[in-house]
């Protein structure tokens, strides 16, 4: 694989997506919070109460994950009021996919952007997250929550790429723009790798679960994924089906049709039926709605 080239001096460096993160890793580590909810979950003896001892440490967080407890994303007949109660609900898994996606926006407003509106790919970010977790219900996938947590950070190389490399990525973006072609490809030709391996090696480097990494390396390639294909398969669909309209957009699946984003492994390895997406999608936009004012009210 090629990397960027970059000019130290007279001396010219060759960069890969490992060395652009561990050139920001220091901004970008996980929340203190974030460690000990997943220190706590790897102790086999721990509880929910002390689960939701450390989280009430931190009260904005409590708060948000208390409020999308209660609302349409999950759907619960009664008010929940505990962090402890709502570990009992919704499980572990959930709450750890929970805890990581309120830190996410924490973490990457410590940098500043110039060639991304932060606001919509946060909304891109939540609204792929989404349906990629109501498509793996169709899939009858457990633990669809990890679905969300991939689609929500399956563009985070991007953040990345355009803080550390804002020059060639907008040379990027105009390529793409150009030719009329997919940012990804662009990314192949200019740099020698893309956004997704980016956030892979960020996947890595904060020891997350294999299948995220796997997910997030291949979510544009989902054939390519020697695990998890079905997973990878899913948060591409999802991708592709964003990629489509917007949180606002009313959808049917000829528009769908005419996308070409989908790669067809994908289709038939979830054996999702697109004329499904409309009612699906609909759904999914009031969720991300709710979703995006409570993670992040500052959008």
């Amino acid at each position: 694989m090629e990397a960027i080239k970059m000019k130290t001096g007279e001396k010219t460096k060759k960069m890969n997506p490992k060395e652009l993160v561990a050139g920001v890793i220091n901004l970008i580590s996980l929340p203190e919070i974030c460690i000990r909810v997943n220190t706590s979950l790897e102790d086999p003896s721990h509880t929910h109460k002390q689960l939701g001892d450390i989280i009430s440490h931190d009260p904005a967080l409590t708060a948000r994950i208390l409020r999308i407890v209660n609302s349409a994303y999950y759907n619960f007949p009664n008010k929940v009021e505990l962090v402890s109660r709502a570990i009992s609900i919704i499980g572990e898994d959930d709450l750890r996919g929970l805890v990581l996606a309120t830190s996410a926006l924490e973490v990457f407003n410590k940098i500043p952007n110039q060639l991304l509106n932060m606001e919509l790919f946060w909304q891109h970010s939540v609204f792929t997250g989404i349906v990629a977790r109501l498509l793996s219900k169709q899939c009858n996938i457990l633990h669809g929550e990890r679905l969300f947590i991939a689609g929500l950070l399956h563009d985070i190389g991007k953040l990345i790429l355009y803080y550390k490399e804002p020059q060639i990525s907008q040379d990027v973006l105009l390529e793409a723009g150009e030719s009329n072609g997919k940012i990804v490809d662009a990314e192949q030709k200019l740099l020698g790798f893309t956004h997704a391996d980016v956030g892979a090696a960020l996947i890595e480097a904060w020891q997350l679960p294999d299948s995220l990494h796997t997910i997030i390396k291949h979510h544009h390639s989902p054939a390519d994924a020697e695990d998890y294909r079905i997973e990878t398969s899913i948060v591409h669909l999802a991708n592709a089906v964003v990629n489509a309209l917007s949180p606002e957009t009313p959808i049917d699946e000829h528009m769908l049709d005419e996308s070409n984003e989908f790669d067809p492994v994908s289709l038939g390895i979830t054996g999702i039926d697109l004329t499904t997406m409309p009612e699906l999608v609909a759904a999914a936009q009031e969720q991300t709605h709710e979703v995006l004012n409570i993670m992040f009210p500052m959008y």
